[in-house]
């Protein structure tokens, strides 16, 4: 049996990255396995033409990674890479994994592709026992973003309030048709003429919620992924087996 504490860190980050560093290296106070805080949450989401300034510091994440011990971190940072990507920062002790954002919406008040490039694969990662997938937002509602046969699908947002009903709709069917738990954690608060909704939660491979944070209001929390409720789950419906047998052919 696998267990892993994830902490959910719904909180609103400030445009620049000094404050939003400080609360990242503050949080490795506290108890858990891994924590997850939300789509770009080291600059700020609503940075615009200031997003080269604020790209991710290496000299950040080895100070991250010297102080992590045998946990993960994840949270959001335009990375520059070549070309400037919106990207998950995925920190263990030993390593870095960089996801980049494949679907960039670019409609009402979402303008990413003027300032990012798509990114073009997948990532995976093996942490305690359990695969992780990693996406972010509007990947969500794509099934080119992540594999099948990961444990849980972990989406890190910037979702404002006219999206949620949209989100909301999606996270159980999500979590359902990869038969794995489903991590959500989105901003919540306000950001130039934006409101993001928070309401970061986990949903088991049933697709019930085991922890579900406020609306609109900063918040945290922790929730128990489980090994053998995957397992049960998994027994109950064949979904998961069924897909995978169907690409092995």
């Amino acid at each position: 049996m696998a267990i892993l504490d994830v902490l959910l860190k719904q909180l609103n980050p400030v445009k620049g990255k000094e404050t939003n560093e400080r609360l990242i290296k503050q949080t490795l106070n506290e108890d858990f396995d891994l924590v997850i805080f939300p789509e770009m949450f080291y600059s700020g989401y609503l940075i615009r033409d200031n997003v080269n300034l604020f790209s991710l510091s290496r000299e950040f994440v080895q100070d991250v990674q010297d102080r992590i011990g045998e946990r993960m971190v994840i949270f959001g940072a335009p990375l520059r890479d070549r070309f400037l990507y919106n990207s998950a920062v995925v920190v263990v002790k030993d390593s870095v994994d960089y996801y980049k954002k494949k679907h960039l919406p670019n409609f009402g008040p979402f303008e990413e592709m003027r300032y990012f490039r798509r990114g073009d694969r997948p990532l995976t990662v093996e942490f305690n026992g359990f695969k992780l997938g990693i996406e972010i937002c509007y990947d969500l509602f794509f099934e080119d973003s992540t594999e099948k046969g990961i444990d849980a699908l972990i989406n890190i947002s910037a979702s404002p309030f006219t999206s949620y009903p949209f989100f909301e709709k999606v996270f159980p069917a999500k979590a359902v048709g990869y038969q794995s738990y489903l991590v959500y954690v989105n901003i919540a608060g306000l950001q130039r003429n934006q409101v993001f909704w928070g309401g970061s939660r986990v949903v088991d491979p049933d697709g019930k919620e085991i922890l579900k944070l406020k609306k609109f209001n900063e918040d945290s929390g922790t929730a128990r992924i489980d090994s053998t409720v995957l397992e049960l789950s998994r027994r109950k419906r064949r979904v998961l087996s069924e897909v995978l047998d169907d690409s092995a052919k």
